[in-house]
């Protein structure tokens, strides 16, 4: 009814009034666009960028090759420390590559990893060489290998001397160590170079000259891996090295000369002269500490030089004067300033080639030989208290004797004794 009544009343109201026409509502013309002319550059590459790419590619393969060569060191050295560190793994290793390259001509996996990192790393850092387990490992490498691989048996041989002597390094003491390092050693593993160490034409270490203060505490027993060794010469500070002579010793057995001056050293095996049948000269000097007993075994040397000075010495004349090797090689006999008793045994007649005797400041007695070696130019026996009487002939007869020393002694000469000095 409202809706109703509210519609007329909206018509009443428009009544009479004129609608506008509705017009339809036109859109403007839009005029089209004009094409774009878009033009295509053929790309160029400048000969800059071409190099760029080059040396980008060049960088990529060399860093690939470096990791490469990286991984391959960090798994050597990673190999070695795991040998290293394994409880008993060096006595174990070293036995298990002995009894399976006692005769083979192939290398063992331990043997050609201890090569390979001397080779490689060694060079650049010669500290870390892990010499404890490599070196027992390389020396039981079958002859059958080395002589069939000349290369790499002088690789196991430069390995084996650089270990030998780097224990002489690890053995000394700080002041020691810097003597030695000085001298170039363990600045390098070409052993050859180091001061004291002289070499053969094959590279071979054949002499080892040790002096204060570059010296070790004790004697290593890694020295006896110098198997090529002729010349050994120790002079020490009177408490180093200490202790005895090691038993690998008896593998040098090319050793022709032994000097020890002025070291600690306390004895030497009685039987170390049965391995080394080539020592002729041995020199035993100022070593207080030292067992009095010469080793028995020295008579059977061909010795040529045998000086035992400035420390106590137990007679061992008799011993020796009767070996017949000693008789007809030795020259120079010298045992003077030794606190040595008894006699001149008669037979140092017997001595053919001796051309120096030395037996001064001692406390020898009576009585003395009749003889003496037609070959002997000098002759010492000054400051035996115990000597007394007239000299007639004995050595007072000798044609080739220069020099005669009987001063601070009993002795006096019954006429005449050519070259000979009494007091």
């Amino acid at each position: 009814m409202l809706r109703r009544l509210a519609k007329f009343c909206f018509d009443l109201r428009t009544l009479g009034r004129r609608r506008d026409p509705v017009l339809p509502i036109q859109q403007p013309k839009l005029h089209p666009w004009p094409p774009l002319h878009i033009e295509k550059r053929v790309g160029q590459c400048c000969e800059h960028c071409l190099k760029r790419k080059k040396k980008r590619r060049r960088d990529q393969l060399l860093l690939i090759l470096l990791i490469i060569l990286l991984l391959y060191l960090l798994g050597n050295t990673v190999a070695l420390d795991i040998l290293t560190n394994t409880g008993g793994g060096s006595t174990s290793t070293s036995n298990s590559d002995s009894n399976s390259n006692s005769n083979s001509a192939i290398l063992s996996a331990n043997q050609q990893l201890c090569l390979s990192e001397f080779e490689i790393n060694a060079p650049a850092n010669a500290t870390l060489y892990p010499c404890s387990t490599c070196l027992p490992t390389l020396q039981v490498i079958s002859s059958a290998y080395l002589n069939a691989h000349a290369q790499d048996a002088t690789q196991v041989q430069n390995a084996i001397q650089f270990c030998a002597l780097r224990s002489v390094f690890v053995e000394a003491n700080g002041e020691g160590q810097s003597s030695l390092g000085n001298g170039g050693w363990m600045q390098t593993v070409d052993v050859c170079g180091w001061s004291g160490v002289d070499c053969d034409g094959s590279g071979r270490v054949s002499s080892l000259e040790l002096n204060v203060p570059g010296i070790p505490t004790i004697v290593p027993d890694q020295l006896g891996a110098l198997t090529n060794l002729q010349t050994l010469q120790v002079v020490g500070d009177n408490q180093y090295p200490a202790g005895s002579l090691p038993s690998s010793f008896t593998n040098l057995t090319a050793l022709a000369t032994l000097e020890l001056q002025a070291t600690g050293i306390t004895s030497i095996p009685d039987g170390l002269f049965d391995s080394l049948k080539n020592v002729t000269s041995l020199t035993l000097e100022k070593n207080v500490q030292m067992s009095s007993t010469l080793p028995s075994s020295v008579a059977q040397l061909p010795m040529q030089n045998l000086v035992i000075t400035n420390q106590v010495l137990t007679n061992p004349l008799s011993t020796l004067l009767n070996s017949t090797s000693i008789q007809s090689s030795l020259k120079l006999l010298d045992f003077s300033t030794t606190n040595m008793t008894g006699s001149i045994p008669a037979s140092v007649s017997s001595l053919k080639s001796l051309v120096e005797l030395h037996l001064d400041h001692n406390d020898l007695t009576n009585p003395l030989p009749s003889s003496f070696p037609s070959t002997l130019e000098i002759i010492d026996l000054a400051n035996n208290t115990g000597l007394s009487g007239s000299v007639d002939g004995s050595f007072c007869a000798l044609g080739a004797l220069q020099q005669c020393d009987m001063t601070g002694t009993g002795l006096k000469a019954a006429g005449s004794c050519g070259v000979c000095q009494f007091s």
